[in-house]
């Protein structure tokens, strides 16, 4: 192994055996970011491109071989760089190839019986939270962000399925409650938590879920709950059900019904 780590998510850091961060420029952040994403060998054009994407194909390979040159001692022993391309050590540890084999495993065996203890199932959630390099703005980088994003929140809604069947509620409490902060508009989250609450007999609880991603989804897109969702709710019995009837407009409803809650 070659002892050093770099770290995608939630922040980028390059980290030697001993724990200690290495101070990089951002160009050198940039630069072996897009590495650690692509997994091979580039050429230097390609890297260019991505990287300056408005400079002429001259003046890219002139700002990459001065990026390379500015490239601190530790980093630069992950490095592969050949006139052909530059590459990185493929022993380097990188967090974000990591957490996408721990979300391919979650989803993989999503069927299968729980086998995780309490305290792994919580670091798989605390690692299925991180955005990927979430102070980087190039398409590049977007793009591969916006994919672990989706895969982040399918994963997560997995393991809550997963940890529903295996009547481990509080840990599919907190992996539900993990999603909905990561991603508060999205609504699978919000019916899996809600139907957790179902199953144990929290009504109230239930309620007051939908009506406060009600009032998200209204302030933030001004769209309202699927029917779908509704009639989860509606279908609750006495009380609960008559106020679920004005909860999609959150703090809207009657006094009475907010009374209730």
């Amino acid at each position: 192994m070659t002892g050093i780590a770099l770290q995608l998510l939630g922040s980028f850091d390059v980290r030697t055996a001993d724990g200690a961060s290495v101070a990089s420029t951002a160009g050198t952040q940039r630069l072996v970011a897009l590495l650690a994403l692509r997994s091979r060998i580039i050429s230097r054009a390609a890297i260019a491109g991505a990287l300056w994407p408005d400079a002429s194909s001259s003046l890219g390979a002139v700002r990459l071989r001065a990026a390379l040159t500015r490239i601190d001692p530790v980093t630069r022993t992950v490095l592969l760089v050949s006139a052909g391309g530059v590459g990185l050590d493929p022993r380097c540890t990188v967090d974000y190839r990591s957490a996408r084999v721990l979300a391919d495993h979650v989803l993989d065996t999503a069927a299968e019986p729980t086998t995780a203890t309490a305290g792994e199932t919580r670091s798989t959630i605390a690692v299925l939270c991180l955005q990927l390099l979430p102070d980087f703005y190039d398409d590049w980088a977007l793009e591969e962000a916006e994919e672990w994003r989706l895969m982040r929140a399918e994963t997560l809604e997995s393991l809550v399925a997963s940890l529903s069947r295996d009547a481990r509620p509080y840990l599919a409490m907190h992996a539900a409650q993990s999603a909905i902060r990561d991603e508060p508009l999205r609504e699978t989250a919000h019916v899996a938590l809600v139907r957790l609450h179902i199953a144990a007999g929290n009504h109230g609880e239930a309620l007051r879920a939908f009506t406060r991603f009600s009032a998200t989804l209204a302030d933030a897109v001004d769209v309202s709950p699927s029917d779908a969702f509704r009639e989860l709710i509606d279908a609750l019995p006495g009380a609960t059900a008559r106020a679920a009837v004005t909860a999609d407009s959150g703090m809207n409803a009657p006094a009475d019904t907010l009374d209730y809650l």
